[in-house]
């Protein structure tokens, strides 16, 4: 299966070679969040929030052929 990943922000540094913020990835049938986040070299606590459509993903969510996620970074900040 291939899945489209959107890398925002300090995330972008770990995008394939070739200066795009995205990255097309094959992987095996009930591949999941987490296992995107490995194969980009992405640490489960640099990565705030996952989204896809309207839905807001966990590592452990399995994807699905053609799916897409946004990867933003983990924010900080406030008083």
């Amino acid at each position: 299966m291939r899945v489209t990943v959107n890398l925002h922000g300090p995330l972008r540094r770990f995008a394939p070679a070739g200066g795009s913020d995205c990255a097309r990835l094959d992987l095996h049938e009930d591949a999941t969040v987490a296992d995107v986040m490995k194969r980009l070299g992405i640490l489960p606590d640099h990565a705030g929030m996952i989204i896809s459509g309207d839905d807001q993903l966990e590592p452990t969510s399995i994807l699905h052929d053609g799916q897409q996620l946004d990867l933003f970074p983990a924010l900080a900040g406030g008083c």
